[in-house]
């Protein structure tokens, strides 16, 4: 016969189980919450470091040029090259590797009035210019240090602006003696951009000023003082030492000695009354006949020799008194390494 004690016996083995589900049931509550709030860490994390813009499927752009073998400059030279010149030096004076490292991310560079270079989340673009600006489109620039010299700095949402002083302006007006390093954002969520635009700043100030000639001072109307150069070709080039060539050239084809020469700090020499001018962009050649087997255009002017494909590009100007075809025909030749 059953006993109540025994009716308490068999309701505390069915208890049991119950607390035990019921454990079990909060339990896996927890595991869920937890676990739902891991992949929302998760995905946010993602956003952060994954989301970018696309890389381009053709570069260099339609108004750039790809990358081509350039000499580097040394001293202070890299505030005398042409902009295009410029442009490849610099985006040539650190290895590829070291852009990627120092910006974060696959990079791809192209050159034009500037070097220009992009990830997923920068547009990068670097140039020398003429002095350090006094205020940009981020505002007023803050003066800061980079690499030991003046620099003035500017950041926002949207990216930084960051100007080194190369070279002391003042004796050298007329010359782009600062390096310009801008970081713009490619996204919504703008990545971190004052650091890398300092270490970027850094690492092409090492890789273009190693020991080397100092810029000579130009005077009121740009002239220069005049250096006796081995002849060579004009390419790539800084604009002084173009002038110092045009100068030797000139009095080869002259039969003249060059000790009166007249050399400017942009690319021209003047001597016994003939001056020879280099010009990166220039007004358009209509050739008329051909210089040295280039087109060339001869008018009152002068002559214009074209030296690249681009009847606006490149040329070789000469004005003054003689026979200028003639001359030129002597002077074209070396200046292109022929």
């Amino acid at each position: 016969m059953t006993t109540p004690n025994d009716y308490r016996a068999i309701a505390r083995k069915t208890d049991r189980p119950m607390w035990i589900w019921a454990g079990c049931a909060l339990v896996s509550v927890l595991l869920l919450f937890g676990a739902g709030i891991a992949v929302a860490i998760t995905l946010l994390s993602r956003d952060d470091t994954d989301t970018g813009a696309e890389l381009p499927e053709v570069w260099p752009s339609d108004r750039a040029q790809a990358l081509r073998p350039v000499t580097m400059p040394t001293g202070e030279m890299v505030a005398a090259l042409t902009d295009e010149t410029g442009a490849q030096v610099l985006c040539q004076a650190i290895p590829e590797q070291r852009w990627e490292e120092i910006l974060g991310d696959r990079t791809l560079r192209e050159a034009g009035s500037s070097c220009h270079a992009i990830t997923t989340k920068l547009d990068v673009s670097v140039q020398m210019i003429p002095a350090l600006p006094e205020d940009t489109s981020r505002g007023m620039p803050t003066k800061t240090s980079v690499a030991g010299k003046l620099a003035v700095i500017a950041t926002d949402k949207d990216g930084t602006s960051l100007s080194v002083e190369l070279v002391e302006v003042a004796p050298h007006n007329g010359a782009s003696p600062v390096l310009h390093v801008s970081l713009r954002s490619r996204i919504v969520k703008s990545p971190e951009t004052e650091k890398k635009a300092r270490a970027l700043a850094e690492a092409l100030i090492a890789g273009v000023t190693p020991p080397g000639p100092k810029l000579p001072k130009i005077g009121k109307d740009g002239e220069i003082a005049l250096e006796k150069t081995e002849p060579g070709p004009i390419k790539d080039r800084p604009l002084p030492v173009i002038s110092w060539l045009l100068c030797g050239e000139l009095g080869r084809a002259l039969g003249v000695p060059v000790d009166n020469a007249k050399p400017t700090f942009f690319a021209a020499c003047e001597l016994n009354g003939v001056t020879a001018d280099y010009s990166e962009l220039s007004t358009a050649v209509t050739p008329t006949t051909t210089i040295a087997g280039l087109p060339a255009q001869i008018d009152g002017r002068g002559v214009f020799v074209q030296l690249t494909d681009d009847p606006a590009g490149q040329t070789l100007k000469f004005k003054g008194t003689g026979d200028l075809p003639a001359l030129a025909e002597k002077v074209v030749p070396p200046l292109l390494g022929r």
